[in-house]
């Protein structure tokens, strides 16, 4: 239980206690204790945002994560002028080192809790308060679960006027408890960022937040790494193979299953029975990585398919491809499908999630059904018999993410919703 005292004295001004209020019928009603005339003389507006693990290491590499490089995006892009933005990293001490200080117009800072509940996560949480406190912190944005729990309790022990949460996929690997959480806790938000309008959609269903309060707002891509494409020499020395030989790939974590790199390689099977000269890349690194090359071996496609670990070089991997496969069973929006469209790669990607919304069938890529290894393998062959095909639709698919997924429309869309928001 939550007191006064354990939370170092938490009072809004006036004297005010900082604690959920209820109205006649016993449900919590949010106070903001500053007046909004207040909040106007307030500039910049201070963003606060939380996430459950870390956007930058200390050689100030940027995470591989999808929502770590998009927070990285964001908290870098927003007018110094309006916004100030602080990030705080909750990355367990015993993980990845983490960066902090000062990137640019951002702070960086790293409250490391392995778990919210403990005496570790009571303490960070006085500590979060007294920042946003001390900061005048208006906006609390939190990503993934823990940062959840402790930015809801931050918001309203520090009288945040507006708390926004995210969802970032479909829920697959979010433990029961957190979605008992969620339900008890979403309906305190201003605002929910839905990745794409599945995501939204299972929202809606699942905990049963109003559709007002959820806002879609894609992913943007830095295109920079993108603008040159690349002769594929370099790889194509240190993997041993031809000019001749096709190479198609994928690039996704071996943390989970719902990736599906069983299915890639079932389709790789089915593919070398059409078109031998070819040969496939798996991009990336977990702790299934080596039930996947038993698999490998296994299938007989062990001397085709090539594991390359993590790998700091995806955008002069993504232009050698003549495809690039994405065969997960569960999906948000795909940042790998963002970046093999920018590489203008023609993508054969399955009909979960956002990525219908990425991928326009027949146009800029295939799409097929999930765990279908034999459809999938269909698209690929049909991309590597006609080159001209899939030129055409590797052209298609970068002048869509060069329209619709930019980093500056992400930014001005959430630069429009904070001011919203605070206005």
């Amino acid at each position: 239980m939550f007191t006064e005292n354990s939370i170092g004295g938490c009072m809004a001004s006036g004297g005010k206690k900082c604690f959920p209020q209820t109205d006649k019928g016993g449900k919590s009603v949010k106070r903001h204790n500053r007046s909004k005339e207040t909040d106007r003389l307030d500039k910049p507006i201070t963003v606060l945002y939380m996430i459950d693990t870390c956007i930058l290491t200390p050689d100030g590499l940027s995470l591989r994560g999808g929502a770590e490089k998009q927070l990285y995006l964001l908290a870098s892009s927003l007018d110094p002028e309006i916004f100030k933005p602080i990030v705080i990293q909750l990355s367990p001490a015993n993980s990845l080192p983490v960066a902090a200080g000062n990137m640019g117009a951002v702070n960086l800072l790293h409250f490391p809790t392995r778990s919210f509940y403990s005496l570790q996560g009571l303490y960070q949480l006085i500590r979060i308060c007294r920042l946003a406190r001390r900061e005048r912190v208006k906006i609390i944005h939190t990503f993934f679960e823990k940062s959840e729990v402790m930015g809801w309790l931050t918001a309203r022990l520090s009288d945040i006027p507006v708390w926004i949460t995210s969802r970032r996929d479909l829920g697959f690997n979010r433990k029961k408890i957190f979605k008992q959480i969620f339900r008890f806790t979403a309906p305190d938000c201003d605002r929910c960022v839905a990745v794409c309008h599945a995501v939204k959609d299972r929202v809606v269903q699942q905990e049963r937040l109003a559709q007002e309060k959820i806002e879609v707002i894609y992913n943007g891509l830095d295109f920079s790494m993108y603008q040159h494409s690349s002769n594929g020499n370099a790889l194509r020395n240190e993997l041993g193979v031809d000019d001749n030989v096709q190479l198609v790939g994928m690039i996704a974590n071996f943390n989970f299953e719902i990736k599906g790199h069983r299915y890639f390689m079932e389709a790789a099977k089915s593919v070398l029975k059409k078109v031998p000269d070819v040969e496939f890349l798996l991009i990336g690194d977990g702790p299934l990585r080596h039930q996947y090359e038993e698999m490998a071996r296994s299938l007989g496609v062990d001397k085709k398919v090539h594991f390359l670990g993590s790998r700091s070089d995806v955008p002069i991997i993504l232009p050698v491809l003549s495809a690039s496969v994405l065969s997960s069973t569960s999906e948000g929006l795909s940042n790998v499908i963002l970046e093999s469209m920018a590489a203008g790669r023609p993508v054969v990607a399955t009909r979960v999630g956002g990525n219908p919304e990425l991928v326009i069938d027949g146009t800029t890529g295939y799409l097929a059904p999930p765990a279908d290894h034999q459809t999938m393998a269909e698209a690929i062959i049909s991309l590597l018999k006609d080159q001209d095909k899939a030129t055409a639709m590797g052209a298609a698919g970068r002048k869509l993410v060069e329209e619709k997924f930019t980093v500056e429309s992400m930014v001005k869309s959430y630069e429009h919703l904070y001011k919203s928001l605070t206005e």
